[in-house]
């Protein structure tokens, strides 16, 4: 059971007739939601936190809607959860991450005689890397706090001490426009 829905990909992470790519997006939602958990978390940890989170279990509802809680360095902070609301704004570290892979995937068009851009009238192309690197790199951030809540709380979530330095590199690099 997926976390987030299309009602995520508004605002900043705006994906153009939602309506129309809902099964799409869904799709994506479902391949990849699953991947960058068990790459963050480790397969113990999320193997015990998607049960978890079906049997309603309080640690694993923490991770998913965020807690209040002392940092290791033992100032109070809050861990907004895996997906959370921000006002009017749905906020999520996999919406930004399935975004990315939307965009990426989007950006042209595989056909029999190679990749291709639609050529609309009365339009000029753009590049999409601005809007997928602010995407990613706050997925990044939103990742380290919650890596941050994970090792603050290692009693309840011993899993994820190892796990911590087995997270690819790739998930915690912010981007750059430049691909520096």
């Amino acid at each position: 059971m997926a976390t987030i829905d299309a009602s995520y990909f508004f605002g900043p992470l705006l994906i153009a007739q939602k309506t129309d790519n809902a099964a799409g997006i869904q799709w994506l939602i479902n391949e990849l939601e699953p991947k960058l958990l068990r790459d963050i978390m480790g397969y113990e940890l999320y193997k015990a936190y998607t049960a978890g989170v079906t049997a309603s279990t309080q640690k694993y509802l923490d991770i998913q809607d965020g807690k209040e809680y002392s940092n290791r360095s033992g100032i109070p902070t809050k861990w907004n959860g895996i997906a959370f609301t921000y006002g009017d704004a749905k906020k999520s570290l996999i919406a930004n991450y399935v975004y990315w892979h939307w965009m990426e995937k989007e950006a042209s068009i595989s056909t029999g005689t190679g990749e291709k851009t639609a050529n609309a009238q009365n339009a000029v192309t753009a590049s999409p890397v601005s809007k997928m690197v602010r995407a990613w790199n706050d997925m990044v951030c939103m990742i380290y706090e919650l890596c941050e809540f994970l090792l603050s709380n290692q009693t309840d979530y011993p899993e994820f001490v190892e796990q911590y330095s087995r997270i690819p590199c790739s998930l915690l690099k912010k981007q750059n426009a430049f691909g520096i």
